[in-house]
């Protein structure tokens, strides 16, 4: 229970709301229902993933721009 008091902490909740929490989930301990809890009190998730929610693929990379180098044709590996 410290991990989770720990994490709650960490994200900046209140220690009135951290108690509303754990009181509410002290018998039905999880991830998810201590998430259900944080989300009614006004909080973003934190010890869960929606990966649905996740963009799959970020074409915010730079590799369009990367440009392959050819070795000269007068290279010597020797």
């Amino acid at each position: 229970m410290k991990s989770v008091i720990y994490e709650l902490r960490a994200n900046d909740v209140s220690e009135e709301d951290i108690e509303i929490i754990i009181s509410k989930v002290k018998n039905r301990l999880s991830e998810k229902n201590l998430d259900i809890e944080l989300q009614k009190l006004g909080y973003p998730k934190i010890f869960t993933v929606d990966y649905d929610d996740i963009d799959e693929f970020n074409d915010d990379d730079d590799f369009d721009d990367f440009q392959s180098i050819k070795r000269s044709k007068d290279y010597d590996l020797d």
